[in-house]
């Protein structure tokens, strides 16, 4: 299994809702782009204020991972996944991924300490957070448009030289 991370791509953005729907994704995220994203003209601006790539397994494009700035020239980044083959979870893309992911960001926009927000359900993505060297720096709860209640953990990393890429 070959996993190579690629610039995204306009036409990665048809890929979003069908690796939404496998996943489940609206269970676990309330975006699958990242922030500073919000049409495809702004793929144009990679590289300014987010760094957004496509994870390929054997070339084919499987998902996505970001990281982005809430406002230009911070250090911190937010990071966001998603894999959209349920087939594949568990077997470690996510984490390297990730890693991968924040190398790019120290090198591309400066970033040297990474955060994200992750649902506490959602088991499986916080031992991956973990795993790549994210620790719990806060707790919540969301309450979406339904009025639904959502409990989160708020994670975060400093970059190290070296980034954990075991699996």
């Amino acid at each position: 299994m070959n996993l190579v991370l690629r610039r995204f791509e306009k036409k990665d953005l048809t890929l979003l809702d069908p690796w939404s729907h496998a996943v489940g994704a609206h269970k676990y995220m309330q975006k699958v782009t990242p922030l500073n994203y919000s049409a495809p003209g702004d793929l144009n601006k990679w590289g300014e204020n987010f760094v957004w790539f496509a994870i390929t397994i054997d070339e084919t494009a499987i998902g996505g991972v970001w990281v982005d700035r809430r406002r230009p020239g911070d250090t911190l980044g937010i990071l966001g996944i998603i894999i959209g083959r349920p087939d594949i979870l568990g077997k470690g893309i996510g984490r390297r991924s990730i890693s991968i992911a924040m190398q790019e960001a120290v090198r591309i926009l400066g970033i040297n300490r990474v955060r994200l927000t992750v649902r506490k359900a959602n088991e499986r993505a916080i031992r991956a957070y973990r795993s790549t060297g994210f620790e719990v720096s806060g707790q919540g709860t969301a309450t979406l448009e339904d009025g639904t209640s959502i409990p989160f953990y708020r994670m975060e990393s400093d970059i190290l030289e070296e980034l954990p890429t075991a699996i």
